[in-house]
């Protein structure tokens, strides 16, 4: 007899839906089932929703409004069961000592399971840690090709030398690829003609300084045999030069987020700096072709960027920070807008939330799918349950949301990690503490298949 069992609903994996039974025994997947055959000291009747595996977002920030602990807690509301953060070394600090900490305090609070990528804000200093920091399990690196002002851009020479260390430690460089000289001065040029900030949003993150970036990043690791991960991409001009790296086996992995394939500049202009983020949600037509690289394959994976910071309706807007609270509303948003509108399939959302996730950053097959032996995290989904989000319903402590309002159909019900209920029936039942670190190996990934020279 099975600890746990989930009766009769229509389990997910990226190639088959099947009604069938799953049986959970202390903290992994111990058998799949007929309908109806397994038995088990609890039951969680699934009748008539999907079960889907629990969503891995590789994109979270716990360094704003929300702590460790915070996020982990929003995020499982969203059927989020493993968290990526990306631990931030700021210019003067030590990489090392900022793993060391975060998992120390992850391991203590979160309520979830969670990996760290590095992030490399004085790149040329730090890189000489890079051998310890990958001893303690993290084996990717976010470094800005922008925010020159903030003192955050890593310069191509220190970026050439950060991708030439983490490609030979067997590990991956994650990018945030805007051309930071060309929007500064774009910014310059737009105060001194004391434009309308809101208004010229977009005029100060074009699509092409988004592309220009993804395509000498991703050139600059092929030379340097680094793997390259874009996260946030946010429009058709960027996932054109993705399309023609990809086409040629370069080493890149793509990620969009579901803020942008919900909402566009024009929708969202009206909240200001409540809807600012980096790069950009720009036009209708970015999101229509976003959406045809997620079911081309163009896109391999979605992160929610989970950076809710304080601001408000009237704050300045040039002066406002980018950034804005996703991970609950990652699921419910990628359900409501691509499966009930028949651009993707459950299927697909199980493979871009979770199993290719998994495969990228080394974590599979113990994570990203329901399969015997796996760790049992795992979503139950009523497809049938309409709400609406509002800041009232989220749990994150920013005080708003950009999808205020916004009519969604499709509800988290039920939420296990490593077997335990965090999420029952709608009810938090959640144990700070339980949560264990993953070592990542995101070289693993591409060992076969990509071209480095």
């Amino acid at each position: 007899m099975h600890d746990i069992v989930i009766k009769n609903g229509f389990v997910i994996r990226p190639e088959e839906t099947r009604v069938a039974d799953i049986g959970i025994t202390g903290e992994r997947i111990a058998e799949i089932g007929p309908a109806s055959s397994l038995s088990g000291k609890k039951t969680l009747d699934a009748e008539g929703m999907y079960v889907l595996p629990g969503v891995i977002d590789p994109h979270t920030h716990p360094v704003y409004l929300d702590s460790i602990q915070d996020l982990s807690k929003t995020a499982v509301w969203g059927g989020v069961t493993t968290v990526i953060h990306y631990a931030y070394a700021k210019p003067g600090q030590s990489q090392l000592e900022v793993i060391k900490k975060w998992k120390k305090e992850g391991q203590e609070t979160s309520f979830i399971d969670f990996a760290l990528h590095g992030g490399l804000f004085e790149a040329i200093k730090q890189i000489e840690e890079l051998p310890d920091c990958f001893k303690e399990g993290v084996s990717s690196y976010k470094m800005f090709m922008s925010y020159a002002k903030l003192g955050w851009m890593t310069d191509d020479y220190a970026l050439t030398k950060a991708m030439d260390v983490i490609g030979r430690l067997g590990g991956m460089a994650a990018l945030h690829a805007e051309n930071g000289m060309m929007i500064d001065y774009i910014q310059d040029k737009m105060i001194a003609e004391k434009a309308d900030m809101t208004k010229e949003f977009l005029t100060t993150s074009p699509a092409i300084a988004e592309a220009e970036a993804i395509f000498r990043a991703v050139y600059t690791g092929r030379l340097m045999h680094c793997p390259v991960y874009i996260p946030h991409i946010s429009s058709k001009e960027a996932m054109e030069v993705v399309s023609y790296l990809k086409s040629r086996s370069f080493p890149v992995v793509a990620e969009t987020c579901p803020q942008y394939l919900a909402q566009t500049w024009d929708e969202l202009v009206k909240l200001g700096p409540l809807g600012k983020v980096g790069p950009a949600i720009k036009h209708q037509e970015d999101q229509d072709y976003l959406w045809q690289s997620v079911q081309n394959g163009l896109i391999d994976t979605i992160g929610s960027d989970h950076a809710p910071k304080p601001k408000k309706l009237d704050d300045d807007f040039f002066t406002a920070p980018y950034g804005t609270p996703e991970v609950e509303t990652l699921l419910p948003n990628l359900w409501n807008e691509g499966v009930n509108r028949g651009r993707i399939t459950p299927n697909e959302v199980a493979r871009i939330t979770s199993e290719n996730t998994a495969k990228i950053m080394g974590l599979y097959p113990r994570k990203g799918r329901l399969a015997e032996g796996s760790d049992a995290d795992i979503v139950i989904f009523d497809p049938s349950k309409e709400w609406t989000i509002s800041r009232e319903n989220q749990h994150s402590n920013a005080d708003y949301t950009i999808f205020e309002g916004r009519k969604v159909l499709g509800k988290v019900s039920s939420v296990l990690s490593r077997g335990g209920l965090v999420i029952d029936n709608e009810r938090f039942a959640g144990e700070a503490g339980r949560a264990v670190f993953l070592p990542t190996d995101t070289g693993r990934y591409f060992r076969q298949g990509f071209v480095f020279s």
